[in-house]
Order: C-alpha cells, then structure tokens, then sequence
C-alpha cells in the first residue's frame, strides 16, 4: 500500500479528513483522547495551512456532522486537485 507526507514533510500522513467547504485535515498523529496532530488546509485560505492539533469531533459539532467526512485513501490521490504536490506519493 502506498506511503502519502505532505510536501517538504517526511511526516507520514494517517488520516484525510474534509469538510463541505473544501478545507482538509491530514492526520499524521492520533493523540490521547482522540486528539489528533497534522496539517491544515483551509480551501478559502491556503496560504494559512500550518500544523498543529485538531479534534475532528469539535470540527464535525462546528461545521455539522454530515458535512465532515473521512476521504477514503484511494480517493487521497484526488487531492492534488486542491494544490499541486501538496499531498506526496513516496
């Protein structure tokens, strides 16, 4: 099974998750109490992406469970759509 970082990164990315409005979370670490390290890159914003930690559960109550989903790892090749090279096959 293919490897995926975020560019420049040698991170390996676990989880995609992305909401309705095109913003993208890659999990490269789940944290205690499902707590989870990477990075994030808003649609609207891109030149704002940075890492840190995120709870996906506070941003499904924020922006709405069903607009919060986890992208399938087959489809993580679709992703270079969004910004060429960020999401890297090693």
């Amino acid at each position: 099974m293919s490897k995926y970082v975020i560019k420049n990164s040698k991170s390996e990315v676990i989880e995609v998750w992305e909401d309705f409005f095109g913003n993208l979370w890659f999990t490269t670490e789940i944290l205690e109490d499902g707590i989870r390290f990477g990075y994030a890159r808003l649609y609207h914003m891109p030149e704002f992406a940075e890492w840190g930690t995120f709870d996906i559960d506070e941003i499904k109550n924020a922006v709405g469970r069903n607009m919060v989903w986890q992208v399938k790892k087959k489809d993580w090749p679709n992703i270079d759509s969004y910004e060429k090279g960020l999401l890297v096959e090693c």
